[in-house]
């Protein structure tokens, strides 16, 4: 795809945001942000302690444990080099999601570049480290940080032609990300004769992971995930593509906030520079409306929102340009400092700690909270909410000394689990703290009979 002529008028002062010297102090302050958010989270997110748990088994050598779960093994695969020399898995994921955020700043600094000039590149980078909700992610040991670095050295390759690059950053992002391929995609169907290259590495990518999880013994599969997520019944409103589509507008401004509103103007289909990036925005969408509405879930696309977010900001005057990020940075500062895991939920994690020296060996612990199943040092369970008949198969074919479950929520099971769990198994004696603890969050502690 042949790059368009230039038609902006370069700013003719010195562009810190062109090099990686000149972002090292924005990119220093967004990882050191991430760091302290870090701090105040109380707990990982309950996606994240399945990465961390397979972080660990990779660390450990354990290749068929590692491969066994639902989710793709490219984020793990990142942590298990820092946790095998001995850092916590939970830090290890802080370190990579503060470093990834960090280091995106560059190439999306260089795309943005591509389209509207210094002066978009400088608004790209702060409109991305305005997003309220990334810095929460790294923080709460999601996939998203080191997946977004991927996808943005891809589109930046993009921008230069080279095919090979572009294929190998989308393969490696569908590795950490299912909508990693669609980096790909995205330039195949922009420029389909010269692009088509870009997939030759993708297919690559998807068959390594399918042999992996073969020689684990799990299937010739690369996304597990996809044939979970069809046999859920716990998601109403999975599939339903147009009432999806038209829940859309909340959650993309819940997620990108003044960028999400800025690269509206840049909806440009016959520009060859921006095709492309409006192509990666229509396919992540698209995918996210064939399943559920979440807002985390349209980060996906934020390379391509905030580089196009740039050019528009690009074009307004200073003034403008600096309260509009002013008033970003706030936002995204208030939502990170207020928002995030409620501190209660740290009961989940002081429940699985004393649990685990509980457990004798070969013992299990069941729990519909995968908090307490890792803290426990045990597997959490796949990533839904269970009925109480598939709760009941679960604790009878693992025979479990410990069933720990939620017994007050908006999507428990528990009125019609209780009777037949409590006839096989009776309120654990808890630390007196502890049990006010699990008390007060809704959440019940039994041992087998």
């Amino acid at each position: 795809m042949a790059s368009p002529p230039t038609t902006y008028q370069e700013d003719p002062r010195p562009a810190p945001a062109g090099t990686p010297l000149g972002l090292l102090p924005l990119a220093t302050a967004l990882a050191a942000w991430c760091l302290v958010l870090a701090r105040r989270s109380p707990v990982p997110s309950e996606d994240g302690v399945s990465y961390l748990w397979m972080a660990e088994r990779f660390a450990a050598g354990e290749l068929v444990a590692a491969t066994g779960p639902v989710f793709p093994p490219g984020y793990p695969l990142l942590l298990a080099p820092l946790v095998a020399a001995g850092l916590a898995p939970a830090g290890a994921a802080h370190v990579v999601g503060a470093l990834a955020l960090a280091a995106t700043l560059w190439p999306l600094a260089r795309l943005a570049e591509s389209l509207g000039g210094r002066t978009a590149a400088r608004a790209a980078v702060w409109l991305f480290v305005a997003l309220p909700l990334l810095p929460r992610l790294a923080a709460e040991c999601y996939s998203e940080p080191p997946f977004l670095l991927l996808m943005a050295h891809g589109a930046l390759a993009a921008t230069r032609q080279r095919w090979g690059v572009v294929g190998l950053c989308a393969a490696a992002a569908f590795w950490i990300r299912p909508e990693g391929s669609l980096l790909a995609a995205s330039y195949a169907l922009a420029a389909p004769r010269s692009a088509w290259r870009t997939l030759l590495p993708v297919g690559a990518g998807v068959l390594a992971l399918a042999a992996l999880r073969a020689l684990s013994g799990h299937g010739f599969d690369p996304l597990p995930i996809h044939g979970f997520h069809q046999q859920r019944d716990d998601l109403p409103a999975q599939g339903r593509i147009v009432a999806n589509l038209l829940a859309t507008p909340g959650p993309w401004c819940e997620a990108f906030a003044l960028a999400g509103a800025l690269c509206l103007p840049q909806l440009r289909w016959r520009d060859p520079a921006r095709r492309p990036l409006l192509l990666q925005i229509a396919l992540q969408v698209g995918v996210i409306a064939m399943f559920v509405v979440r807002r985390r879930f349209f980060l996906s696309c934020a390379i391509p929102v905030c580089a196009l977010a740039g050019a528009t900001l690009a074009a307004l005057p200073q003034a403008w340009r600096r309260g509009l990020l002013a008033a970003a940075l706030a936002l995204a500062a208030w939502s990170g400092w207020t928002g995030g895991i409620d501190a209660d939920r740290a009961v989940e994690r002081d429940l699985g700690a004393w649990l685990r020296p509980q457990l004798a060996a070969g013992q299990q612990l069941v729990s519909d909270l995968p908090r307490v199943a890792w803290f426990a040092g045990q597997a959490p369970l796949p990533p839904r909410h269970h009925t109480a008949a598939q709760m009941q198969a679960i604790v009878a074919a693992a025979q479990p000394a410990f069933v720990v479950v939620r017994t007050r929520s908006s999507r428990s099971a528990w009125p019609e689990l209780a009777p037949w769990l409590t006839a096989r198994f009776a309120a654990a004696e808890l630390p007196p703290e502890l049990a006010a603890a699990a008390a007060a969050r809704g959440v019940g502690v039994f041992a087998r009979r």
